[in-house]
């Protein structure tokens, strides 16, 4: 069913619930009915009050043919609702095939935005997160500038994730979130708020194994309505996708940044054949740190305590405990300050 067909079923379906609706309300004499949902159950029962009081054979055929249009309207509009999971579903791979040749991080971050309003947003917002929320890069579709002045804005102080944000209950929660009445919502960012003049917008997290690293703003500005349920499904899709190619480049990063770490390492010299190390290779716990790893060494390397890692990384103090004993056996030492002068003398050449 094409995109076109299904808009034209959908149109064609919501007459015919509109015409229903008007029957039931005729027929059962109840003006407070408003829609498909719950009229089956509503019919039914007055077809079972009927059958025990007595009820006219004309009045049942009425209420049974009634009954006949709203299962035929059910399962048209179950039919449509699938049809249009299926076009998102290929619209989103679509999306996502524009992102597949980034090869790192900053490139991805860079193209996401503008692909994602080819979905059919007006604006786009693509940040990321630790103990702040960083805005990164925003697209506008008619106002490029606006989208330039809108990011400068957010990076003109820390943006702190706590309670006061919105944001932090993505964060936290790792879900979705979609955001009403943002000019007097207090948890917006009154700045932000002000010079996006924004009604309402979703959110949906970035995700890099199973952690949160990074949001995807969007809204329906120029459209001049709500962001609406759907459109957040519609987001919350493309950024799934988008998390899985964020996996990926953050390994090419991280290969690259720990290849410069460890310049004249042995792990890290050339083979004979000048063959190279596999992308596949940087999962293998046996050598190479992780990209959270990587990130965890440097705080070491700063004095940071187990405590003051899990803040800034608003991760749980165990989950750092793990991240070091991994870091321990992967760098085959035996403590924190064997592993912080193995790392400062990497860095140093």
């Amino acid at each position: 069913m094409t995109a076109v067909a299904t808009r034209a079923d959908a149109g064609a379906l919501r007459s015919t619930i509109s015409r229903i609706v008007c029957d039931a309300r005729d027929l059962l004499d109840d003006e407070h009915i408003v829609g498909l949902d719950g009229l089956w159950d509503l019919v039914t029962a007055t077809i079972q009050h009927a059958v025990v009081g007595g009820v006219s054979p004309e009045r049942m055929a009425a209420l049974l043919g009634l009954l006949g249009r709203i299962r035929e309207a059910e399962t048209a509009r179950t039919q449509i609702q699938l049809a249009e999971k299926s076009a998102t579903l290929a619209r989103v791979r679509s999306a996502l095939a524009e992102i597949s040749p980034a090869t790192s991080v900053d490139g991805l971050l860079s193209i996401a935005p503008s692909i994602a309003c080819g979905l059919g947003f007006d604006r786009v917002l693509v940040s990321t997160v630790d103990t702040n929320w960083q805005l990164h890069t925003m697209c506008v579709v008619r106002d490029p500038r606006w989208a330039e002045e809108i990011v400068a804005v957010g990076r003109e102080e820390p943006l702190v994730l706590d309670r006061s944000l919105i944001e932090n209950d993505t964060v936290v929660g790792v879900q979705a979130t979609l955001v009403d009445e943002v000019q007097e919502n207090p948890r917006v960012n009154r700045a932000l708020a002000e010079i996006t003049r924004s009604s309402s917008y979703g959110i949906a997290p970035l995700l890099v194994d199973g952690e949160v690293v990074g949001l995807l703003h969007a809204d329906c500005y120029f459209q001049d309505r709500l962001f609406t349920v759907e459109d957040q499904a519609l987001l919350s899709t493309f950024a799934a996708g988008l998390s899985q190619n964020l996996a990926r480049v953050t390994v090419l990063d991280g290969m690259a940044a720990l290849r410069s770490h460890f310049d004249g390492v042995a792990r890290w010299q050339a083979p004979a054949r000048g063959a190279t190390v596999s992308v596949a290779a940087s999962r293998d716990d046996d050598s190479v740190l992780t990209r959270r790893e990587a990130q965890i060494m440097r705080l070491m390397a700063d004095g940071d305590s187990n405590a003051k890692i899990a803040r800034r990384l608003v991760i749980s103090e165990g989950t750092v405990k793990t991240h070091v004993t991994r870091i321990l056996r992967k760098l085959d030492v035996g403590n924190r300050a064997e592993a912080v002068a193995v790392w400062l003398r990497a860095e140093s050449g």
